[in-house]
């Protein structure tokens, strides 16, 4: 999986430059390219959960190698296909369609975070094999950061769909998304860190 957070790192990285040289220069082509970059890490994320929880990556170990196969190359193609139509649309408008674009990346976002809702459910609940060497009932106590991100995040993009007129004519819904939502990516690449270590990959080798 390092390929992988490696490069929704750098997709987010691309989001919040783009956002930053928008909300300092707002032209039709640096609204746009904000816009296109947050839907990519969007996407990409949901992209990499799925890849992640389903078990698509490369790997060496018999249970997700087998399981690979044509499961990836159909999620890469839809994801690939999907955020070019999206792009293709918007570019193709006489006028920028906000409802559309605020519809797909909540769409897209709401997926990606049932993912993870599924993820952090009791053992009790379990749907999905959070490892490939382990059974479902397995639950690792740091599986809950999941849920609260997704609760976390829900309550950000609440922000962004319940606006109200700005403070002091200053501070607007906006503005706090991005405050808020600094804090909600450090917490959730501990997460990431805390998956990627759990011992199940070692013992995954062993096998």
């Amino acid at each position: 999986m390092r390929f992988y957070y490696l490069t929704w790192s750098l997709t987010s990285i691309n989001a919040w430059i783009w956002s930053s040289v928008f909300h300092t220069r707002d032209l039709p082509i640096t609204e746009k390219m904000d816009y296109f970059s947050a839907a990519l890490a969007i996407l990409y994320a949901f992209y990499y959960t799925t890849i992640r929880l389903f078990h698509l990556y490369s790997s060496p170990y018999k249970l997700t190698q087998a399981s690979r196969g044509w499961k990836f190359y159909a999620l890469t193609w839809l994801c690939s296909l999907a955020f070019l139509g999206h792009v293709t649309y918007l570019t193709s408008l006489p006028r920028f369609d906000y409802t559309y674009n605020m519809a797909f990346n909540l769409i897209v976002g709401l997926a990606h975070n049932i993912l993870w809702t599924l993820y952090s459910l009791p053992s009790s609940l379990s749907i999905l094999r959070r490892f490939p060497s382990r059974s479902r009932s397995y639950r690792p106590s740091f599986s809950t950061k999941a849920g609260i991100f997704v609760l976390l995040t829900t309550g950000a993009t609440a922000l962004e769909l319940f606006d109200f007129p700005p403070w002091a004519l200053i501070i607007d819904a906006h503005s706090l998304w991005h405050l808020v939502t600094a804090p909600i990516a450090y917490y959730w690449y501990n997460f990431l860190v805390n998956d990627s270590l759990d011992p199940s990959w070692r013992e995954s080798r062993l096998q």
